[in-house]
């Protein structure tokens, strides 16, 4: 393949950064956008030298990959009728709503033998990819992903829009079963749970904490994380990334180290992993097995909102 063709389903505040990218990476096509919104499509399409569609089917026969940029509750349908078309796909997370619905979508591309990578862009932070290199035992974990209250994504509640990023990197990097979970969460602004925090034990004895709120006025996104004979620091707006270690000569005993990364944007790392894998018929470092691992988890953590929160109300209510 000489030149992916791509398409863009959906050009809000994500999408339109989609369309962007894919026109600037090389041996990249940018067929053309789609939005139910008129102005937009023409308004994206035009600054981007494409062509504007009003309707996602008017997409098949002329690409050969599309990025999925809807609310969650349509990604089973627009992404099974691009995968009955044999298009690739870049589907933004949570990769859908149930995990029955993830699972068929899992058939579906098997069966097809489509490519279907899930938007979990932290995996494309740079320096989620350098702690990649360095992650060895980690015994606790401390997530914290908070900021200010917008009007995107409110389909979903902050689990499904925030915490999703630091449970699938969790999982990816303790790379053991989850044992038991904890979680409450409020809604505030919203009819969704716009704060949470969740406490998982994995079966390795691994305990991770996860906090996540749209309702704060600073936005926050850290990662810190204690290995056994280590601590390491990850500030994700800022893409570092710092290593404390036990030395024996030193008192007291750490050494700071702090890796040189080229940093970069995210997003571009990822569609450009994602047109890589179309073009070079790779898999995608975070398929669709690892999006529904994501849900499935996420899914639980709700449930645990769900079955605490008459506690929550009984006792500030």
């Amino acid at each position: 393949m000489s030149s992916v063709k791509v398409g863009v389903v959906g050009v809000g505040y994500l999408g339109q950064h989609h369309a962007r990218i894919y026109s600037e990476i090389p041996d990249t096509t940018l067929v053309g956008v789609v939005d139910i919104n008129q102005e937009r499509a023409r308004e994206i399409a035009q600054r981007y030298s494409t062509t504007p569609y009003y309707d996602y089917r008017e997409l098949f026969g002329k690409i050969d990959a599309v990025s999925i940029v809807v609310p969650t509750v349509l990604h089973r349908l627009i992404a099974g009728h691009f995968i009955e078309e044999g298009v690739n796909i870049l589907i933004e997370k949570p990769v859908t709503t149930t995990l029955e619905e993830a699972r068929e979508l899992m058939e579906m591309a098997n069966k097809k033998k489509v490519i279907l990578q899930v938007g979990h862009i932290e995996r494309f932070n740079t320096a989620v990819m350098e702690l990649s290199k360095i992650i060895d035992r980690p015994v606790f974990i401390d997530c914290y992903r908070m900021g200010p209250y917008t009007n995107r994504n409110t389909d979903v509640g902050v689990v499904l829009d925030l915490m999703i990023h630091d449970i699938d990197i969790v999982t990816s990097i303790v790379k053991s079963k989850v044992m038991k979970i904890s979680a409450f969460g409020y809604p505030v602004f919203s009819r969704q749970e716009d704060i949470a925090n969740a406490q998982i034990l994995f079966e390795n004895g691994c305990i991770a904490n996860l906090t996540a709120s749209r309702i704060t006025r600073k936005k926050i996104r850290r990662m810190e994380i204690t290995e056994v004979d280590a601590f390491i620091s990850i500030d994700y707006l800022e893409q570092e990334l710092a290593v404390y270690k036990k030395t024996i000569t030193a008192v007291p005993p750490i050494l700071m180290e702090k890796p040189m990364m080229q940093k970069g944007e995210p997003l571009r790392f990822e569609l450009e992993h994602f047109t890589r894998c179309v073009k070079n018929g790779e898999r995608p470092l975070v398929g669709l097995e690892e999006g529904k691992n994501a849900l499935e988890v996420a899914l639980k953590i709700l449930e645990e909102i769900k079955k605490n929160q008459g506690l929550v109300n009984e006792k500030y209510l």
